[in-house]
């Protein structure tokens, strides 16, 4: 089991960083291009689980459907 203080300790260091990052992106950048890139990133982190796991039951109903209908191979006139 993972001791509350290095987790503690990594929850602290990935703050730090995150803001860090910020700031260093904003003085770059500028305060725009900051959240607009910012706002992406966790747009892309929802979105993106969301629409693999939609292209993924789509295939799947696809590969069902095939399976499942009667081709000309089947010896099935029609």
């Amino acid at each position: 089991m993972v001791n509350s203080y290095e987790q503690r300790l990594a929850i602290t260091i990935g703050g730090l960083l995150l803001l860090g990052g910020t700031l260093v992106c904003q003085a770059v950048t500028g305060t725009w291009v900051t959240f607009t890139a910012g706002a992406a990133l966790i747009i892309v982190t929802y979105v993106v689980p969301m629409a693999h796991e939609e292209l993924a039951v789509r295939r799947f109903a696809r590969r069902l459907r095939r399976a499942t209908s009667p081709t000309a191979d089947d010896g099935i006139d029609g």
